[in-house]
């Protein structure tokens, strides 16, 4: 054999081996956030975390950071600043300059995100202040190499910006509602023709939420089918709204007879959301948004207790309060129901507003119960809020 050829058989296994050794000590580091209480952390970490850091074993290297602490929450925030992320939920996996967010988004992307980086020779820490030393602190290694940052922009997603849209609208409605108290112009604004004509366009938004939700879940007929009963419900009401006669000072006013089948339309929908939330399971969103990362977020819960939970309550002590006003002649009904659908817009706002802002992103199933919610705020504020040319109007 010539000695051209030994020298590039010599070159070649050289270059293997510099190769091997390369594949061998590349290593993909991250920094996983949980808390205790939280259920979703839970199920990666028991039940889907053993299977990938088996088969990554010491090539995938994650530091793991308890959020519920005052020094694993400033590290998240610290994250969340200098990454440029909106998210806020647990579990958050970061992997360089990858974010995953809950229980099925971090198992099912996790591995091809580690193999890639384990092909490309490895992936170092995330861009965060101070977490190379605490990483090697914890870990006991050195000379941890950090990935270069990112940014993520949270409004390339349509649906945040239909969350910050229905956000501008209830806010204005719950304004100019509770100014209506102590203003006459506004008293007739509410409920007359402005009033009306908001309500009908929000039964149009809440049918175009639930649409959305129909085109996403086609492959799922029962998810289909409630978001389709939700849409005909409201779509009953729209039609009722359009043809019946409306007094020519208060065309509101008699919206309320329709409060059931809103009401009901809610239920279905935060039913759902209690399905996803209490059995962990994935959910079926629309067209746009991502509900599995609100519903697998920290702000899926209050006090431990389900959104869809809560949701469900709600609607269903509305719905209580109108049986007692139409059969029972409660006084005090009227003031309740109002009360009700004040309670649900002003907690609507405060859940909508963490979707874009804090989570990150944004479930439609979430927004049409927030559509809900500023529909049931302008049929019933006409109970309490009587314009100033009618100040004696009797009992219906």
């Amino acid at each position: 054999m010539s000695r051209s050829r030994l020298f590039l058989i010599f070159i070649a296994l050289v270059i293997w081996a510099s190769a091997s050794v390369q594949a061998q000590t590349a290593v993909v580091y991250g920094v996983f956030f949980y808390s205790p209480t939280c259920p979703h952390c839970h199920e990666v970490i028991e039940n889907h975390w053993p299977q990938i850091q088996e088969r990554f074993g010491d090539l995938l290297q994650v530091l793991f950071v308890d959020v519920s602490t005052a020094n694993g929450s400033q590290i998240m925030h610290s994250a969340r600043t200098a990454m440029h992320i909106e998210a806020n939920g647990v579990p958050m996996l970061i992997i360089g300059n990858e974010v995953l967010v809950g229980a099925l988004n971090i198992p099912a992307r996790t591995a091809q995100i580690v193999q890639a980086g384990l092909d490309s020779g490895g992936i170092g820490l995330p861009p965060i202040p101070g977490i190379a030393e605490l990483f090697e602190e914890a870990l006991g290694v050195s000379g941890v190499p950090t990935a270069p940052g990112d940014t993520i922009n949270v409004l390339s997603d349509p649906a945040n910006l239909l969350a910050i849209g229905l956000l501008v609208v209830l806010a204005g409605s719950l304004l100019l509602i509770v100014l209506a108290w102590n203003s006459a112009a506004l008293r007739v604004v509410v409920t007359g023709q402005v009033g009306w004509i908001a309500l009908l366009l929000g039964i149009v938004s809440a049918i175009g939420l639930t649409a959305s939700l129909i085109l996403g879940s086609l492959s799922e007929p029962l998810v289909a089918l409630i978001a389709g009963a939700s849409l005909i419900l409201f779509a009953i009401v729209g039609g009722a709204l359009l043809l019946a006669p409306r007094q020519e000072h208060e065309p509101l006013r008699g919206a309320v007879r329709f409060l059931p089948l809103i009401a009901l339309a809610g239920m279905l929908v935060a039913g759902y959301l209690m399905y996803v939330e209490t059995t962990l399971t994935e959910a079926v969103c629309g067209v746009v948004g991502d509900c599995n990362v609100v519903q697998q977020s920290a702000y899926a819960r209050i006090a431990g207790v389900p959104i869809g939970v809560i949701g469900v309550v709600g609607y269903g002590l509305i719905l209580l309060m109108w049986a007692l006003k139409r059969w029972g002649g409660t006084a005090w009904a009227d003031r309740a129901l109002f009360g009700l659908a004040l309670f649900g817009t002003i907690f609507s706002l405060y859940l909508t507003s963490l979707e874009p802002f804090v989570i990150g992103a944004t479930c439609v199933w979430c927004l049409t119960s927030a559509a809900v919610m500023g529909i049931l705020l302008w049929m019933t504020a006409p109970l309490v809020i009587a314009p100033a040319k009618h100040p004696a109007r009797g009992r219906r």
